[in-house]
């Protein structure tokens, strides 16, 4: 176990911040050698306790998994989402999930079909009793959807509202890229579990065309942020054409919507100085910019190279998405020393405290072992606590999914995303990890490894929340406390009870 003390932050106050035992969610298999990654955390609104993680799997075919968690994350089991794929689908991709403001369990997915593994539709399960039991999956989306997103809106009874973003291509696409546009970025909600949706709405500007890489945050008030990467006239990664790294710069934007996503405002330039850190690998995997938003508040993060080696920089929205303060790194070694640091993950606590993981290079020399560095704010990111690594292992990015394209030539894929889910006074956060990979650098193996940190400091006395925010808050907590008689104990799911020393923050 690691253990050990993160000076104060501004605002915050000094805080020994402890993490948990590095628990492996996915078991190793040496058989197919799968190749795990992108995790997405959740917690149930009505019994926080029980957490889910789902994830990827690249190799040795494409598919999508679901683990859950009785003990808030310090153990796993796996469970089948998906017993029985729709007709048509030959494999099951790119997974979300969400849960409704009584705890059922929403989970998304991609139908692939054919060599291309081309999108056939998108669907939907649900899961009244934590994950023991998944309705068939019914389609939502249709084919060419691609980076498809899923958030919950608890205050719309008595389901929620189910909003859904994506990318919607014209026609069929090339290998590794996208046809030529209009491809616009999409969004629709739906007030009924996602039986009907309403009319789809352009997100991306007219003139911003090559918009790719959608992210999707509620905010309270019913707003709705929806970010994405317009790369300008960088049409060889857009289309996964062969050439060099491009040498221009991306533009990240984010379009605010203030009435549950009935209407979206013209996107506003979080950074237009975003230096491509590689060629994109593909373009339908490409990591999505790090979304959330808080009371009358809104934060991004991505990683890029203006720097010359790879930052992770993160921005902060003071009016809930309308207008961006100037970026700041994230992570805090020297500028330019050569480490990479990227794919970071945002989440923000009850209370208000922001937390961020990155993956991070700065100790290897060679630039290449990467290691899982976390950091919080408690004063709405105007200054961050030092990083703090949290893995006592290095990974290797050279392990995973080789795809034979011309974009992806000599990369390997590790990923879209970690998982972060914070709490009160603690954080759950999850990796992409192959230390358990066998040897040699063209193997698959990927696990899925998480962590628990806690003792993590409030917000300090310099920080206020308006009145209407908490009482907002408020109410949105009553609607989560319902719970639903039918769903299982957490003990009946064979978890771990907590004991006082392991209880959730």
């Amino acid at each position: 176990m690691l253990a050990g003390l993160i000076p104060p932050t501004k605002g915050g106050g000094a805080s020994t911040v402890r993490t948990g035992p590095e628990v492996p969610a996915t078991a190793m298999n040496l058989g197919p050698r799968p190749a795990n990654n992108s995790p997405i955390l959740l917690a149930d609104p009505t019994e926080s306790r029980f957490v889910v993680l789902a994830h990827r799997v690249d190799a040795p075919t494409f598919g999508c998994e679901l683990q859950v968690s009785g003990d808030g994350g310090q153990s796993w089991l796996p469970t089948r989402p998906v017993p029985e794929l729709p007709e048509g689908a030959e494999r099951c991709y790119a997974p979300e999930v969400a849960f409704d403001p009584s705890g059922v369990l929403y989970y998304l997915f991609v139908g692939l079909e054919g060599e291309g593994n081309t999108p056939m539709g998108v669907f939907l399960a649900t899961s009244s009793d934590r994950g023991q039991t998944f309705s068939l999956p019914r389609m939502v989306l249709g084919p060419h959807h691609y980076q498809v997103r899923m958030a919950i809106e608890p205050s719309v009874k008595p389901r929620g509202r189910l909003h859904l973003v994506w990318l919607q291509a014209a026609s069929d696409p090339p290998l590794g890229g996208l046809p030529p546009p209009p491809n616009p970025i999409m969004a629709a909600y739906s007030d009924d579990g996602g039986e009907t949706l309403s009319p789809p709405l352009q997100i991306n500007d007219a003139e911003r065309e090559l918009a790719v890489a959608p992210a999707l945050a509620l905010g309270p008030g019913r707003r709705v942020h929806v970010a994405y990467y317009d790369l300008g006239d960088d049409v060889v990664d857009y289309r996964g054409l062969e050439g060099p790294r491009w040498q221009g710069t991306w533009s990240l934007v984010v379009s605010s919507s203030t009435d549950g996503g009935q209407r979206f405002a013209p996107g506003t330039v979080v950074d237009d100085q975003i230096v491509p850190p590689e060629r994109v690998m593909l373009i339908f995997t490409m990591p999505p910019p790090s979304l959330v938003a808080d009371e009358g508040a809104a934060y991004a993060a991505w990683h890029d190279a203006r720097n010359g080696d790879w930052d992770a920089f993160v921005a902060r929205s003071p009016d809930g998405g309308f207008s961006w303060d100037a970026p700041r790194r994230l992570n805090d070694d020297p500028t330019g020393n050569g480490r990479h640091q990227y794919l970071p993950r945002l989440a923000v606590a009850p209370g208000g405290r922001l937390d961020a993981v990155f993956y991070d290079r700065r100790a290897d020399i060679e630039n290449i072992e990467t290691q899982v560095s976390f950091t919080f704010s408690t004063d709405g990111g105007a200054s961050f606590a030092p990083n703090r690594q949290l893995t006592s292992a290095p990974s290797n990015p050279e392990v995973g999914q080789r795809y034979s394209v011309v974009s992806a030539e000599g990369l390997v894929e590790f990923g879209s995303r970690l998982g972060l889910l914070s709490r009160r006074s603690g954080a759950l956060a999850a990796w992409t990890d192959t230390r358990n990979a066998s040897a040699g650098r063209f193997t698959t193996e990927q696990d899925i490894f998480t962590t628990q940190i806690r003792s993590l400091p409030a917000p300090g006395p310099g920080w206020a929340r308006p009145v209407g925010a908490v009482l907002i808050a408020a109410g949105i907590a009553a609607v989560m406390a319902v719970a639903s008689a039918r769903r299982p104990t957490l003990g009946e799911l064979g978890q771990a009870a907590t004991t006082s020393e392991g209880r959730l923050p």
